[in-house]
C-alpha cells in the first residue's frame, strides 16, 4: 500500500489560494496606482467633505507638496492654497445629481486657470459620497484664445481705422490751413486770434490722432527690415524720454545684456514700441518712481523688460490694455492707440508682448523678439 505524500491538507491549499489572490490584488493595485500616477493632469478622489482620499503625483507636483501630506486634507487648502472652497467647484453638484460635471475655475489655483471635472465614484443608483476630480490646466489655451481674438479684432479695427483716417485727413488739413491763413491776416491783439489758436491746436491734435490711425492700420512691407542691435535701439530713444523722466521725477536704470544676438526687424517701428512703453511707464508714475529697462537673450529670443513702480493695472483692465482707444488716462492725455500700435508692430516681427501688473506696485511689460529670420 502506497501513500501519496504530495496531497496537501485542505487548509494549506486554501491558504495558498488566498496568498495567490493577494498577490493578484497587490499587482492590480500597483498597476492601478502606476496608471493613476502616469496621468499628467492632477487627479484625485475627493469626498463630499472635500477631503482628498487618493491623489496622483501630478496633483502633488502642482501643489508643490509631498503627496503624503495631502491625503485626508481639504482639497481647497492643500491643492488650491485657499481658505475656502473654490468658486464654481463642481464636486457637490456632481454628487447631488449623480452625474459628471465640468466647470472652469478661473485663476484660483496657484494663479493658473483650471477646468475641473467631477465624476461620482463609484457611481450607480445610490448617491455617491466621493468623486474622481480631474483638473486640466487651460492657462495656455486661454492665453492663445485671447491672442487670437485680439489679432482678429486688431485686423478688423485696422481696416476700419485706415478708411476713416483717409476720409477725414483731407478736410482736417483744409481746416488747419485756412485757420493758419486767417491768423496771419489778423493783427496782434485781435480777440479772434486766441479763438483761432485754439482751433489750430485742436486740428493739430486731430492730425496726430489720424496719423496714429494710419500707422495702426498700415502693415509693414518688410522692405525696411534689417539685422538690428536691440541695445542700440534702446540707447537711441533714451534722449527722447528725458523730458518725461524729468517732468515725472522718474529715475531710469538701463540693464542692457552683453553680447545679445541681433534681431531682424524695422528699426523705426521697434523704436516706436520701446518709446511707447517708456512713455507710458513714466506717465504711470505721476508721483515719481523708478523705471528700469532690462535686456537679455539666448540663441532663440531677445527679451526687453520695461518695469515701473507706478500705479499698476487692475485685473479688470488687464485684458483691455491692447484694445484700440482704451485708456485710463485723463482726457487729452492719450488716445489709447500707443499699446495697440505696439502690439501690432511686435506681432509683425513674429514676437510677443506680455504684461504683469499689480495695482499700486507697478507693471512689467516684456517684449520677446525672435533672433531667427522668418521668410514669410
Amino acid at each position: 500500500m502506497s501513500i501519496n505524500t504530495n496531497t496537501k491538507h485542505p487548509e494549506e491549499k486554501r491558504i495558498g489560494e488566498l496568498k495567490h489572490l493577494l498577490e493578484v490584488v497587490e499587482r492590480a493595485k500597483q498597476m492601478w496606482q502606476t496608471t493613476f500616477d502616469a496621468i499628467r493632469d492632477p487627479v484625485a478622489i475627493i469626498s463630499d467633505g472635500f477631503d482628498i482620499e487618493r491623489a496622483n503625483l501630478a496633483i502633488a507636483r502642482t501643489a508643490n507638496l509631498d503627496i503624503k501630506e495631502m491625503i485626508g486634507k481639504k482639497c481647497y487648502r492643500v491643492f488650491a492654497g485657499r481658505t475656502k472652497i473654490c468658486d464654481g467647484c463642481p464636486l457637490i453638484n456632481a454628487l447631488d445629481d449623480n452625474r459628471s460635471l465640468s466647470t472652469k475655475l478661473g485663476n484660483q489655483i496657484h494663479k493658473r486657470d483650471f477646468e475641473a471635472s467631477a465624476f461620482p465614484y463609484p457611481g450607480g443608483e445610490a448617491k455617491s459620497s466621493a468623486a474622481v476630480v480631474h483638473y486640466r490646466d487651460i492657462t495656455e489655451e486661454r492665453r492663445l484664445q485671447q491672442e487670437l481674438i485680439q489679432q482678429e479684432k486688431m485686423a478688423a479695427i485696422g481696416m476700419l481705422a485706415g478708411g476713416v483716417a483717409h476720409e477725414i485727413n483731407n478736410p482736417l488739413g483744409g481746416i488747419l490751413a485756412f485757420t493758419q491763413l486767417i491768423m496771419r491776416e489778423l493783427k496782434d491783439g485781435d480777440p479772434l486770434k486766441a479763438d483761432l489758436s485754439e482751433i489750430e491746436h485742436a486740428a493739430v491734435r486731430c492730425k496726430k490722432i489720424v496719423a496714429d490711425l494710419l500707422d495702426f492700420s498700415r502693415a509693414s512691407s518688410g522692405k525696411e527690415k534689417q539685422w538690428l542691435d536691440v541695445n542700440l535701439l534702446i540707447e537711441k530713444i533714451v534722449p527722447f524720454v528725458k523730458a518725461e523722466l524729468k517732468s515725472y521725477n522718474v529715475e531710469l536704470q538701463l540693464n542692457l545684456g552683453k553680447n545679445l544676438p541681433s534681431v531682424y526687424g524695422d528699426a523705426n517701428r521697434l523704436q516706436q514700441v520701446f518709446l511707447n512703453l517708456l512713455t507710458n511707464a513714466c506717465q504711470a508714475m505721476d508721483k515719481g518712481g523708478k523705471l528700469s529697462v532690462t535686456t537679455h537673450g539666448n540663441n532663440m529670443n531677445v527679451n526687453v523688460e520695461v518695469k515701473d513702480t507706478g500705479c499698476g493695472i487692475t485685473s479688470d483692465n488687464m485684458f483691455k490694455i491692447f484694445d484700440p482707444f482704451f485708456t485710463t488716462k485723463q482726457p487729452g492725455k492719450g488716445t489709447g492707440l500707443g499699446l495697440s500700435i505696439s502690439y501690432r508692430i511686435v506681432k509683425e516681427h513674429d514676437g510677443t508682448i506680455e504684461v504683469e501688473s499689480e495695482p499700486g506696485r507697478g507693471s512689467v511689460f516684456t517684449v520677446c523678439l525672435p533672433v531667427v529670420k522668418n521668410d514669410r
